[in-house]
């Protein structure tokens, strides 16, 4: 009972933090494949979520754990794939809930810079953080 009410504030708050900051577009990452859609987690937020994908719009193989794309076959998704998805609150029904769609697949330019600027902040950081372990940089 008490992991239930766990798992129910942390929905609510989810839901309220949403519905006060409007729809949010969050790169998330494919943990698993099923029928209904996309496991992913978002980790900018810090929450987990299905991205339902439509029957007509993709072809889903659960046993390889991939999609593939009718519309275009170029696009593929599998486990690890880094995605986009919008993040919004839905309140039809009164269920509070955080709904997760699909946007976009994250190209590998967009994956090279997310990946420069993090770790120009996690530099920053350990700067400011750390000033007397910092090794000076042979460039």
């Amino acid at each position: 009972m008490a992991q239930w009410a766990g798992r129910a504030s942390a929905d609510l708050h989810t839901f309220l933090y949403f519905k006060s900051k409007g729809q949010q577009s969050a790169e998330a990452v494919v943990t698993r494949i099923r029928r209904s859609g996309l496991q992913v987690v978002v980790p900018r937020y810090g929450i987990d979520g299905v991205v339902p994908l439509p029957e007509e719009d993709w072809n889903v193989n659960e046993e390889e754990q991939t999609v593939v794309s009718k519309k275009d076959a170029k696009v593929k998704l599998e486990i690890f794939r880094r995605i986009f998805v919008c993040i919004e609150a839905d309140n039809t029904d009164f269920r509070n809930r955080t709904r997760l769609s699909f946007e976009r697949v994250l190209g590998e330019k967009e994956r090279q810079e997310a990946y420069e600027e993090m770790e120009a902040k996690r530099k920053e950081v350990a700067k400011e953080m750390y000033p007397d372990r910092l090794i000076p940089e042979a460039n």
